[in-house]
């Protein structure tokens, strides 16, 4: 997730990982990881930080 806040990474990372980030099992853990960051938000700098780029990248997987 910390890549998102560097868009240029959170792409090479995309595209490295794609055979694993592409299984089913991986976007379940994906959109766990995602709710946990914005359950946060209020209650931690770091997640506080990752939540706009977190609900960005939701609306790329289609999970608004």
């Amino acid at each position: 997730m910390f890549s998102l806040l560097v868009p240029e990474t959170a792409a090479r990372v995309r595209v490295e990982l794609a055979p694993i980030l592409d299984r089913p099992e991986a976007r379940t853990a994906v959109l766990t990881v995602c709710s946990q960051v914005l359950q946060a938000a209020d209650r931690t700098d770091f997640s506080t930080a990752l939540a706009g780029p977190v609900r960005r990248h939701l609306e790329t997987l289609g999970a608004e």
